[in-house]
C-alpha cells in the first residue's frame, strides 16, 4: 500500500476530507435490478472455445478432439485458429515468437470473420496473461453474441518439458516455465469472471482416452452454465461489473498513486486537460497491463467518475465544527440500459453492494493511509472507523473488510502481499526445511550447554518447545555437529550474582542491543572490596574456556573511551541507565576499534592506556610505532612448523617469517612472503618476528601461554624482559623435579635396607 497517497492523489497534498453531508444510504436490494435485466439475455449465443495452456501442454490434441465432437451433420464445422499457424504466416516460421500484438491483430480479425459467418470458433494459444484473454472475451467487438468456453490445460511443468523435447519445433524451457508461472498466479488465473460462460480444467495426463472425457464434459456443460447463471442472477450489475472495466478502474487508481505527474491540481480540470490526462494514462496502462485497458474515452469517463466520488478531490471540512461530515457512499454508474447482460461471469466486485463496500474502503485508505490503532487488528479498526464516518447508517463487519482487502488491495498492488502480520513460522511456512531447523536447534543447544551461554539457553529452550509443539521429536535426532571445547564455569551456582545468571544475561543482551550505559560491579584487584565500572557494553566473546564482555569505559567529555574485556563471572550487573542510549554510529565505531585491537593483539588484553589504544588502532605513524614493539624468536624445525600456522591470528603485515632451509622438509604455504634469512649453524635456525602492542609484550598471559607451550623449541631473543621471564619459567619448571644426584641418594638407602633384610634372613636360617 502506498504510504504517501495524499501527495500522489490529492490536490496540494490535502489530507482530511469531507464530502457533502449527505448521509450514506444502505445499498439497494437486488429485486428491481434483477427484474429489469431478466429478459436481456440473448436466446442462444454462438458458443466458441478458447484453449489456454503453456507450450507443449496438449492444446492442439484437445482442439482436434473438440473439432470432431462439435462437428455434426446440421451444425457448421468449427473454425480452428492457432497462434502457431499465424506465426508461420507472419514470421515465416512457427517457432519464431514475435510480438504478441502482431499475432493478436490477425487472430482477432479471423475470429470476427468466422463468427460473422455463423461458425463456432476454436482458438488455440497460450493465453497465459489475463489481458490476452480479456482482449477476446470482453474487449473484442463481434457481430453476434458469443458465449465463450475456456479450456484450461493444467498439464504439469515436467510433462510439458518432456513433450516439448519430442516436438519438431521445440521452444526454450524457460519459455514454458514463464507461461506456467503466469498461469499459476491465483489472483489472475483463468476464471468465469473473465467473461467465460464456463472454464473447464483439463488434465491430459489423467485420462488415457481423452476424447470420451471431453465428450462427457460437453454433455454436462449446459447444466453447469445454467447453475452458474442462476448464482449470478442474485447480483445487482453496475457499470463496473465486468472484469475488464473493473480492472481498468483499479489499475488506473494504482497508476495515479504511483505516477504523481499524472495527477491534476486543485484547479478544476478542463475537458482538454482531462483528455490529455486520459491519453497519458492509456499509454501507461497499455505498456504495463495490456492494450485491452487502454481505451482513452473509457479512461476519461473513469477519471471523471473518480473525481465525482472524491478519489482525486479533497473532502470539504465543516468550518463551524472543524470536523469532517458524514461520509457519502461510493455510487457506481448503472449498467448501460442498451447493453445486454454478459453471457459470462462477473468480476469479484460485480455485485453493486460488494463494489460499493470495497471502493469506499479503498477511497478511505487513499485519503488516510496511516489510519490504524496500535493493538487492534486492522480489519476491526477500519470496520469501526468506517461505521463512524458513515454516521452509523451502514454496518461494516471485520469479515467484509478482510474480504475487500484480500480481493482488491492485495492482488492489485494497494497492499504489499509480502507484508504479512504473522510474527512466527509454522510447518509448511518456514524459512528453512525441517531437517535444517532440527540441526540448527542442535547447534544452538550445544552452544548453550557446552559454552555456557545463558541467553542461548533460553533461546534454545523456546525453539525446542516450538518444534516439539509441531510434533517434531528433537531428542530422537542425533546431532551432526558438536562442540568439544566447553565453558569451565557453565552451571556454577556459586556465581549466580554475576552475569552468568540468566536474568542478568538477558538484561545485558537488551542493553547491548539498545546501546545503553551500564554500571557493573567487580572485585577490585588491590583489595577485597567491590568497585563499580560504568561503561557501554559492546559484545559477548567466548575465548578459550570462558565468556568475556567487551565494553567501553564511560568517556564524559571525550570522543572515545578505554576498551576492556572482562570475564562475565567476574562482573555483576548493578543497574542499566535507561535514559543513556547512544547512537548506532558511536556503538559501531567502538566495536570496530575492539575488532582491530583483537586482531593486533591476538588476545583480549587491551592494556590500560586510551592513548596507546588509539595509536595502535590508527594509521601508521610515529605515535603508532612508539606504541608497538617487536617479538623476536628463534625456532627449531618442529616449533617453526607450528608457528607458521598459528601466527595467522595476527595481521599479515605484522609478521615476518624465515625462509626454509634447503632440504629441511618444512613446506611453504602458498602466497607466504618469507623475509628473514635462516641461520643453518644454529640449533634454532629459523627467525620469526611479530609486531605487537607494548602492553601485549609486557603482561599478556595468552602470549606467554602460547610461547611457553613450545618448550625448548623456541628461544626468545627480544624483548629481553620477556626472555628473562622465559628463562625463569624454564628454571622453575626444572626446579620442580629433583636432580639426578638427589635421586641416587634416595635410592641407595633403599637398596641397603633391602640387602640387609635379605642377609639377616639368611643368617637366621
Amino acid at each position: 500500500m502506498q504510504q504517501e497517497w495524499q501527495r500522489h492523489l490529492l490536490p496540494n497534498g490535502a489530507g482530511d476530507m469531507s464530502f457533502d453531508p449527505t448521509p450514506m444510504t444502505s445499498f439497494p436490494s437486488a429485486t428491481a435490478e434483477q427484474s429489469r435485466h431478466t429478459s436481456d439475455q440473448p436466446a442462444r449465443p454462438l458458443r466458441c472455445h478458447l484453449l489456454i495452456g503453456p507450450p507443449a501442454s496438449g492444446k492442439s490434441t484437445v482442439a482436434r478432439h473438440l473439432a470432431a465432437l462439435l462437428g455434426g451433420p446440421e451444425a457448421p464445422p468449427p473454425c480452428y485458429i492457432s497462434s502457431r499457424e499465424i506465426r508461420a504466416e507472419i514470421f515465416g516460421d512457427r517457432g519464431v515468437f514475435g510480438p504478441w500484438d502482431d499475432i493478436a491483430a490477425v487472430m482477432h480479425q479471423r475470429i470476427q470473420e468466422a463468427v460473422g459467418s455463423g461458425a463456432p470458433v476454436i482458438v488455440e494459444a497460450t493465453f497465459s496473461r489475463r489481458s490476452w484473454r480479456l482482449a477476446i472475451t470482453q474487449k473484442l467487438e463481434l457481430p453476434v453474441p458469443v458465449e465463450w468456453i475456456g479450456w484450461w490445460l493444467r498439464t504439469p511443468r515436467e510433462l510439458c518439458q518432456q513433450w516439448n523435447r519430442r516436438r519438431d519445433h521445440s521452444v526454450p524451457e524457460q519459455v514454458i516455465d514463464d507461461h506456467v508461472s503466469l498461469l499459476s498466479e491465483a489472483a489472475f488465473s483463468p476464471s468465469r469472471s473473465e467473461g467465460f460462460a464456463a472454464v473447464v480444467c483439463v488434465e491430459p495426463h489423467h485420462h488415457e482416452q481423452l476424447e470420451p472425457h471431453l465428450q462427457g464434459v460437453l454433455g454436462k456443460l449446459e447444466r453447469r452454465i445454467s447453475a452458474a447463471r442462476n448464482r449470478d442472477a442474485r447480483l445487482i450489475p453496475h457499470g463496473y461489473s465486468r472484469l475488464l472495466e473493473c480492472e481498468r478502474l483499479l489499475h488506473l487508481i494504482q497508476l495515479l498513486s504511483r505516477q504523481p505527474e499524472l495527477t491534476a491540481t486543485n484547479v478544476q480540470v478542463s475537458p482538454e486537460e482531462s483528455a490529455g490526462l486520459a491519453e497519458r494514462a492509456a499509454a501507461l496502462l497499455a505498456r504495463t497491463h495490456g492494450p485491452c485497458y487502454a481505451d482513452v474515452s473509457a479512461i476519461a469517463a473513469d477519471l471523471d467518475w473518480l473525481r465525482q466520488q472524491g478519489f482525486t478531490t479533497a473532502w470539504r471540512v465543516n468550518s463551524e465544527q472543524g470536523e469532517t461530515g458524514p461520509m457519502v457512499a461510493v455510487e457506481p454508474p448503472p449498467w448501460p440500459a442498451t447493453q445486454p447482460l454478459s453471457a459470462g461471469g462477473w468480476s469479484a466486485l460485480g455485485d453493486r453492494e460488494t463494489f460499493c463496500r470495497a471502493l469506499t474502503l479503498l477511497r478511505h485508505i487513499l485519503h488516510h493511509p496511516f489510519d490504524r490503532q496500535e493493538g487492534v487488528a486492522i480489519d476491526h479498526h477500519l470496520a469501526a472507523r468506517l461505521a463512524t464516518l458513515s454516521g452509523g447508517r451502514h454496518c461494516w463487519t471485520p469479515r467484509q473488510l478482510h474480504q475487500s482487502i484480500t480481493t482488491v488491495l492485495t492482488p492489485y498492488g494497494f497492499r504489499d502481499a509480502a507484508g504479512s502480520g504473522r510474527h512466527g513460522y509454522a510447518l509448511g511456512a518456514s524459512l528453512l526445511p525441517l531437517p535444517l531447523q532440527v540441526e540448527i536447534h542442535g547447534l544452538l543447544q550445544a552452544n548453550a550447554d557446552r559454552l555456557g551461554d545463558p541467553s542461548g539457553q533460553a533461546i534454545a529452550r523456546e525453539l525446542g518447545r516450538r518444534l516439539q509443539r509441531s510434533g517434531i521429536a528433537i531428542e530422537a535426532v542425533p546431532p551432526v555437529r558438536a562442540y568439544f571445547n566447553r565453558s569451565l564455569l557453565a552451571g556454577d551456582q556459586r556465581r549466580s550474582g554475576t552475569l552468568l545468571n540468566t536474568e542478568q544475561a538477558e538484561q545485558l543482551r537488551s542493553a547491548i542491543q539498545q546501546h545503553q550505559r551500564v554500571v557493573f560491579t567487580t572485585l577490585a584487584a588491590s583489595h577485597a572490596g567491590v568497585e563499580e565500572i560504568r561503561g557501554w557494553p559492546l559484545q559477548l566473546i567466548f575465548h578459550t574456556s570462558a565468556w568475556y564482555l567487551l565494553f567501553e569505559h564511560d568517556h564524559i567529555g571525550q570522543p572515545e573511551g578505554l576498551l576492556a574485556c572482562r570475564r562475565i563471572d567476574q562482573l555483576g550487573l548493578r543497574r542499566i541507565e535507561i535514559g543513556s542510549c547512544r547512537s548506532q554510529p558511536s556503538h559501531a565505531a567502538a566495536l570496530r576499534r575492539g575488532e582491530t585491537l583483537q586482531h593486533c593483539c591476538g588476545s583480549l588484553e587491551f592494556g590500560g592506556s586510551l592513548q596507546a589504544q588509539q595509536a595502535v588502532c590508527g594509521t601508521p605513524s610515529e605515535q603508532r610505532s612508539k606504541a608497538m614493539g617487536t617479538l623476536q624468536l628463534s625456532c627449531d624445525a618442529a616449533a617453526f612448523a607450528l608457528l607458521r600456522e598459528e601466527v595467522r591470528r595476527f595481521p599479515a603485515a605484522a609478521v615476518r617469517l624465515s625462509r626454509p632451509l634447503p632440504g629441511d622438509g618444512v613446506p611453504s604455504p602458498p602466497g607466504e612472503q618469507a623475509e628473514l634469512l635462516p641461520c643453518s649453524r644454529s640449533s634454532h635456525p629459523y627467525p620469526v618476528e611479530i609486531d605487537l602492542p607494548l602492553w601485549t609484550l609486557e603482561r599478556d598471559s595468552d602470549l606467554r601461554r602460547w610461547l611457553y607451550a613450545l618448550g625448548g623449541g623456541v628461544r626468545i631473543e627480544l624483548p629481553l624482559s620477556l626472555q628473562r621471564e622465559h628463562r625463569h619459567w624454564l628454571q622453575s619448571a626444572l626446579a620442580a623435579y629433583p636432580r639426578r644426584s638427589e635421586i641416587k641418594k634416595q635410592r641407595v638407602p633403599q637398596r641397603r635396607r633391602a640387602v640387609g633384610a635379605t642377609w639377616n634372613g639368611a643368617g637366621g636360617g
